[in-house]
C-alpha cells in the first residue's frame, strides 16, 4: 500500500505497508505441519510447528532452518529461526507473550567485474569474506474489549548482533531496542453510520555499539489518531496524521574521535477517499506525507574523513488517483503515483558511506488485474511503467527500471492436482554511481520463468518447482566502474526443488 502506513508506523514506513492479516486460532482448535524441501544449490530446509488452543489458555510453536550452498562460491546462506506464543484469554481480554530467535550466517563473494562475469559467473572475487546475525525478540502484550471498543499495548524487547568479515577489515554491531506501544480503538456512530478511530503512542529506545567505530542511542516518541469515516454508504473517507520527536547521538571511535547529536520534530499525514460506483466498479484518491530516520549503519563511518552532521530524515509526499474493478471472476485495478522525495537516503559506492540526495520525483503509472476464465482456471498480470528523476537536473534516478511486468496462471487440471507459472520481467535501468547519467550503457532488461506442479493426497501436499526455468543469465544490480565498465552480482541460474509438505489442520 503505497504511501499508506507512516501514520500508524513512523518511520519505517516511507514507501508503503504490506497488511498481512492473521486469524486469532478460537477456542478447541489444533493445528500442525511439517515441511522438507530439497534442490538447487545443495539447498535443504525444513519447517514445522504446531499449536493448540484452549478455553482459557494456548501456546504455538515454530521452527525452520534453510542451508544452501548457493549458486555462486562463498555463498553459502544458513538461518535457523524459532518462534512461540504464550496466550491466556477470557470472553473480553486476552495475554500473551511471544518471542522470536534467529541465527542467520552468509558468504559475501563480491561483486565481478564484466570479464569475470563472462569468464565464470559463479566465482568468487572475496572468498573469505562472510557476516554473521543472531537476533532475540521478546514482547508481552494484552488486549481489551470493552463494550464496542479495543484496547491493547505491547511491552518488546531486542537484540541483535551482527558481525561482518570484509578482509582485511572485521565488523562487530550490537543493538538493543525497548519499545512500548499502547493503542486503541474507538467506535462511534454519526449519521446513520458507524465510524472508528484509532489513537496510540509509540515509545522506542536504541542503543547501538559498533565495537570498531562507533557507538550511540536513539529515542523516538510519538503520538498519532487515524479516522475511518463513512460519509456515505459508498463513499469512506480515512484522515490520520503523527508527531514524532526523535533524539539520536553517535559517538566515532576512529582518529580523530567525534560525537554527533540531532533531534528532530517529525509529521505524518494521510488522507484517502474511497467511492464506490456500482457494478463492480471503485475509485480512490489519497495524499500523504512520511518520513524515514537513517539507522545507526547508514549514519555510521568506517573511515576517516567522516561527516561532519548526521544524516537528514528522508521525507515523501505522495499523491495516488486510481480506479478497481472486482465483479464475477474479474478483478481489475489501473493506478497513477507521484512521490517528491527530499534528503532521500542512499549508500554512495564512491565515498562508501550513506548520503542525502538531491530532491528527487518518482512517476508511475500501474495496471493489474486477474480473470477465473473456469472454476479450474485463473489468469493474472501487472504492468508497472516508472519513471524517477533528479528533480534540479532531470537526470534519471540509478536503479530504477522503466518498466516492471508480470503474468501467470494456475490451473487446477485434476481434483488434486495444480501447475503454476510465473512470468517476470523488469526493464533497463541505468547503473549505481551513475547520478549524472554520464555512462552510456545500461543494466540489460531481463524475463524469467518460474513453473510449480502441485498434488495433494489426504494431509500431504508434494511439489515440484522451478525457478529461472530457461536458466537466464542476468544480474539484478550492477555499479558503474567510473570508467568504461562496470561491477556486479550475478543472479541463480536454474534451479529444481521437491518439497513434501503436512498439515495437520
Amino acid at each position: 500500500m503505497r504511501g499508506s502506513g507512516a501514520v500508524l508506523y513512523g518511520g519505517g514506513a516511507t514507501g508503503g505497508t504490506i497488511n498481512i492479516i492473521t486469524r486469532r486460532a478460537q477456542p478447541g482448535t489444533v493445528r500442525g505441519y511439517g515441511l522438507a524441501r530439497f534442490g538447487g544449490y545443495g539447498t535443504a530446509e525444513g519447517r514445522a510447528g504446531y499449536g493448540r488452543t484452549g478455553d482459557v489458555a494456548g501456546f504455538s510453536l515454530d521452527a525452520s532452518n534453510e542451508d544452501t550452498n548457493g549458486y555462486r562460491r562463498n555463498n553459502h546462506f544458513r538461518q535457523t529461526n524459532v518462534a512461540g506464543t504464550l496466550e491466556a484469554h477470557g470472553d473480553h481480554a486476552r495475554g500473551y507473550l511471544r518471542f522470536a530467535a534467529a541465527d542467520q550466517s552468509l558468504g559475501l563473494p563480491g561483486a565481478l567485474t564484466e570479464a569475470q562475469i563472462l569468464a565464470d559467473p559463479r566465482q568468487a572475487r572475496t572468498p573469505g569474506d562472510k557476516s554473521d546475525r543472531q537476533d532475540g525478540t521478546l514482547t508481552l502484550g494484552g488486549a481489551w474489549n470493552v463494550d464496542r471498543h479495543d484496547l491493547a499495548a505491547d511491552l518488546s524487547y531486542r537484540n541483535k548482533n551482527a558481525s561482518a568479515l570484509f578482509l582485511p577489515s572485521f565488523f562487530h554491531t550490537n543493538v538493543n531496542v525497548w519499545s512500548f506501544a499502547p493503542r486503541a480503538k474507538l467506535r462511534f456512530d454519526a449519521f446513520g453510520r458507524t465510524h472508528d478511530v484509532t489513537l496510540g503512542a509509540d515509545w522506542e529506545r536504541w542503543d547501538y555499539d559498533n565495537r570498531n567505530t562507533a557507538s550511540g542511542e536513539q529515542t523516538n516518541q510519538a503520538l498519532y489518531a487515524q479516522a475511518n469515516l463513512w460519509a456515505a454508504e459508498r463513499t469512506r473517507l480515512v484522515l490520520g496524521g503523527r508527531v514524532q520527536r526523535s533524539e539520536e547521538r553517535l559517538t566515532e571511535l576512529l582518529l580523530p574521535p567525534d560525537e554527533r547529536r540531532a533531534s528532530h520534530t517529525l509529521e505524518a499525514y494521510d488522507a484517502a477517499l474511497r467511492q464506490g460506483f456500482g457494478a463492480g466498479w471503485s475509485g480512490y484518491a489519497k495524499y500523504g506525507t512520511s518520513f524515514r530516520l537513517a539507522n545507526f549503519d547508514e549514519n555510521a563511518c568506517f573511515g576517516p574523513p567522516c561527516a561532519a552532521t548526521l544524516l537528514d530524515p528522508q521525507k515523501a509526499r505522495t499523491a495516488e488517483l486510481g480506479a478497481e474493478y472486482e465483479r464475477g471472476g474479474w478483478r481489475g485495478r489501473v493506478a497513477l503515483y507521484e512521490t517528491r522525495l527530499e534528503n532521500e537516503i542512499y549508500f554512495s559506492p564512491a565515498v562508501f558511506a550513506n548520503i542525502n540526495l538531491p530532491p528527487t520525483q518518482r512517476r508511475g503509472a500501474e495496471l493489474e488485474g486477474s480473470w477465473r476464465s473456469t472454476p479450474a482456471l485463473e489468469w493474472r498480470g501487472s504492468l508497472a511503467l516508472l519513471e524517477a528523476k533528479f528533480r534540479a537536473t532531470g537526470k534519471d534516478v540509478p536503479l530504477v527500471p522503466d518498466a516492471i511486468a508480470t503474468a501467470g496462471m494456475s490451473w487446477s487440471f485434476a481434483a488434486r492436482s495444480r501447475l503454476n507459472l510465473n512470468a517476470r520481467y523488469v526493464g533497463r535501468q541505468r547503473y549505481d554511481n551513475d547520478q549524472d547519467n554520464v555512462f552510456a550503457r545500461r543494466m540489460p532488461a531481463y524475463g524469467l520463468l518460474d513453473a510449480k506442479l502441485e498434488h495433494r493426497i489426504d494431509r500431504v501436499n508434494v511439489a515440484l518447482e522451478a525457478r529461472n526455468l530457461f536458466d537466464k543469465k542476468y544480474y539484478s544490480y550492477g555499479l558503474w566502474d567510473g570508467a568504461n565498465s562496470f561491477v556486479a552480482y550475478p543472479q541463480p541460474g536454474r534451479a529444481v526443488y521437491l518439497s513434501l509438505a503436512y498439515r495437520l489442520d
